[in-house]
């Protein structure tokens, strides 16, 4: 005669002693997602300012501005992405708890934004380099994504400052 045997539940991946292990793997895991995300997204922009650098290098001069702008767009949005792709997957060393972390992450995806989609407004709409703006769209992408795209230079010094701070200590008498 066979015994029945009861239903024994799955054990757990992560010990139930250490619920702030599972808090810290899911939000670094989390973070590292939403960065890359962002990074694709913003390389993508990038990669597709490649169609309009190759149009403007088929059809005008290299001392045209509008190769000049492509040139710009899409350098930028791929030199954005890859920085972004490049801090999430360095998240594991740069994480700690802490807001001044989270803000530096959404600075460097607003800048990073900024800094690849200025330059095709630059080149779909103004035609040439805005340093000092005239016009009310010349405005907006100056002050609105060129000044805001310098933000990714305080996030990438926070993080510098955190990985400096997670660094492994060497073992006493080594």
């Amino acid at each position: 005669m066979a015994v029945a045997k009861e239903a024994v539940p799955p054990a757990p991946l992560v010990p139930a002693v250490c619920p702030t292990v599972v808090a810290m793997t899911t939000r670094t895991r989390d973070s590292r997602t939403q960065l890359a995300m962002h990074g694709s997204i913003v390389l993508l922009i990038g990669l597709l300012a490649g169609i309009g650098y190759s149009y403007a290098a088929t059809t005008a001069s290299v001392d045209s501005d509008l190769y000049r702008n492509w040139r710009f767009a899409h350098v930028e949005g791929l030199f954005n992405g890859v920085m972004v792709l490049a801090i999430a997957g360095a998240w594991p060393s740069i994480d700690r708890r802490g807001t001044m972390l989270i803000v530096a992450k959404w600075l460097l995806v607003l800048g990073a934004y900024a800094n690849a989609i200025g330059p095709w407004i630059t080149a779909l709409f103004i035609g040439h380099r805005v340093i000092q703006p005239h016009a009310p769209l010349e405005n907006v992408v100056v002050y609105g994504f060129y000044i805001p795209g310098v933000v990714p230079l305080f996030a990438v010094a926070i993080f510098a400052w955190a990985a400096f701070r997670n660094r492994p200590t060497a073992p006493a008498g080594g």
